[in-house]
């Protein structure tokens, strides 16, 4: 209240005097004045609230969180794994055809395994995945085949 009162008074006093225009003396002292401080609410010593403009204020000159781009989905990545996991399919049907472990029966798990670990697919879903969950940006049918593909390389 006292700053407001001493900012009002020179204020008076120099454009009384004719010194200088009535806007710019405001706008130099309007800083001084306690209108830009605004209390939030709550208790100060139990860690809300607060002044605003106070030295705990909310603003900060450092982003709080960084740029990730890798979590988010690559439309690439997601049609690459679909068409392979459609492979996975037709060759896992091939072998449950098979009743018998027949050399067949061999050279089809052995498809599976080594189409699932290629370089290429640990590539794409090592993409779509991040901390061994599916990134962001997938439909619900998108996110259960990365988890689905994630199975069936730990299967191999």
């Amino acid at each position: 209240m006292l700053s407001r009162f001493v900012c009002s008074t020179t204020l008076r006093r120099a454009c009384n005097a004719g010194v200088v225009n009535r806007t710019a003396v405001w706008r130099s002292f309007s800083s001084y004045s306690s209108d830009n401080i605004t209390y939030s609410g709550g208790q100060a010593t139990e860690g809300q609230g607060g002044f605003y403009g106070s030295g705990g204020s909310r603003a900060s000159l450092t982003p709080a969180s960084e740029h990730r781009p890798e979590m988010q989905a690559i439309a690439e990545d997601v049609t690459k794994l679909s068409s392979i996991m459609g492979e996975v399919e037709t060759l896992e049907h091939l072998l449950q055809s098979e009743t018998e472990v027949t050399s067949r029966s061999i050279e089809l798990r052995g498809s599976i395994k080594k189409l699932m670990t290629s370089p290429d697919v640990m590539d794409c879903l090592n993409r779509l995945e991040i901390q061994g969950e599916p990134v962001w940006g997938l439909t619900v049918e998108e996110r259960d085949l990365v988890k689905f593909a994630r199975s069936k390389v730990n299967e191999c």
